[in-house]
């Protein structure tokens, strides 16, 4: 396998620094070659709030992913989220010659450079600019014209902007970690990519990532997103919501809402009971999963309700989506389904990333959806390019004082990965045992 087959991507979220090296197999299907998953708490609702925890987490991700595929990492695509984050849909006239002609590749480009003609403010940048169909001497409704001849060509394209500020203080934390940054990449749409199936994009979904600090969402239909929001309320508010009603710490809070959180109280029965270890009381607590229910409902109702809030859109309002598809480690939450069914009405489910191969055991989870996503949209859809630069890197290759993500075998990386998902789930079932006795 050649260098430039791969690519890598890095999901910055608010708990964790996801890395995944992929590549291109000769049969066109693309694999996992190096997967890195660490920890992060220097971000906020998708935001950076501590640029030096962020950049090392990143550098230990990199680290992890770079040894288990044996590569070194140049360069990266990066996920982006947060509520700066900003959409909106636009058709545009293509500058082309008189008369009729036939629309050729340079058409194409140009009606990508029209679209992202617009006016930005000062603070704004462009991110992404996707065509949705073309209109060809008034006939609405092309997906792809190449080869099709016509006097006027317009466009309709989601274009989608960012704050300059926002973008690069993440694109610093990145380059700090001792990689470059070849593309950042809009988090809805990326997960979008890795859970949506083909039906549903052309039938009409709402894809909704629950991520730590931040809610993304993405609609599609036709084939094609029509809209992209993000929500800045994610698992940690879920958790923090349970920190203040029962005087714990966040951590321990965490635990609760791992362990025995619902968001449908009424299916939790009253003999169900845990004992906490409140910040505000020197003995200890009892209280029932239905009680830590009744928080985690408020706060899964009130999620869903700003969802529905960014819907309500006008360009929306004839979209049949009749299915709302949730992915993320936040949706994963007992009862979540539930609510989202009442609140909604309409068809719900819980996905798991797809299209990538060779995910290690444990991460073929909602909590990787936009890593994978990010991965496979850009292989996708940005041009071919290495991200990577020596192979079979060991640590016996005589380089041990080289950079941080060279440093640990193939094997080693592997171990550390399974060593880290086996002690998590141990400290788990420990963790339960203490506070459900």
């Amino acid at each position: 396998m050649t260098q430039e087959d791969f690519r890598v991507a890095i999901d910055i979220g608010t708990t964790k620094v996801c890395t995944i090296v992929a590549r291109k197999r000769s049969d066109h299907r693309i694999e996992v070659a190096g997967i890195g998953f660490v920890p992060c708490d220097g971000m906020s609702k998708g935001m950076v709030a501590d640029s030096a925890a962020v950049t090392a987490a990143i550098k230990e991700s990199l680290a992890i992913a770079s040894a288990e595929a044996g590569v070194e990492i140049d360069r990266v695509y990066a996920g982006l989220t947060g509520s700066h984050v900003e959409s909106k849909n636009r058709w545009v006239n293509v500058p082309r010659p008189d008369g009729v002609r036939t629309v050729t590749d340079l058409d194409l480009s140009a009606a990508k450079k029209a679209a992202g003609a617009v006016d930005l403010a000062d603070d704004r940048k462009l991110l992404h600019v996707i065509p949705r169909s073309y209109a060809l001497d008034g006939l609405y409704g092309i997906r792809n014209p190449l080869g099709m001849h016509t006097g006027e060509l317009h466009v309709e394209s989601h274009v989608i902007t960012g704050s300059i500020s926002k973008i690069t203080e993440l694109h610093n934390a990145v380059v700090d970690a001792g990689v470059r940054v070849s593309s950042m990449v809009v988090e809805p749409v990326a997960s979008a990519d890795a859970v949506l199936t083909a039906d549903e994009r052309e039938e009409g979904a709402v894809l909704v990532d629950v991520g730590g600090g931040t809610s993304d969402i993405a609609v599609y239909h036709d084939g094609a997103v029509v809209h992209t929001a993000v929500i800045p309320v994610g698992g940690f508010q879920f958790s923090n919501d349970l920190s203040i009603a029962f005087a714990i710490d966040f951590d321990s809070a965490e635990q609760l809402k791992v362990e025995h959180g619902t968001a449908a109280p009424e299916l939790a029965g009253m003999k169900d009971e845990i004992t906490l270890h409140p910040t505000t009381m020197d003995q200890s607590l009892t209280i029932t999963k239905r009680e830590v229910g009744q928080v985690l409902k408020e706060r899964t109702s009130e999620l869903f309700r700003m969802i529905l809030f960014k819907l309500e859109e006008p360009h929306l309002a004839d979209i049949p989506a009749d299915r709302i598809v949730f992915t993320g480690g936040g949706a994963k939450l007992e009862g979540f389904l539930n609510i989202a069914k009442l609140i909604f009405q309409r068809k719900v489910r819980l996905a798991t990333p797809r299209g990538l191969d060779g995910m290690p055991r444990g991460t073929n989870d909602p909590s990787y959806s936009a890593a994978v996503g990010i991965a496979l949209w850009g292989m996708r859809n940005l041009p071919a390019e290495n991200h990577t630069g020596k192979q079979n890197i060991t640590s016996d290759s005589g380089n041990s004082g080289e950079s941080d993500v060279k440093t640990n075998t193939p094997a080693g990386a592997l171990s550390m990965i399974r060593g880290w998902l086996s002690k998590r789930e141990s400290d788990a079932n420990r963790e339960k045992e203490t506070v459900g006795g």
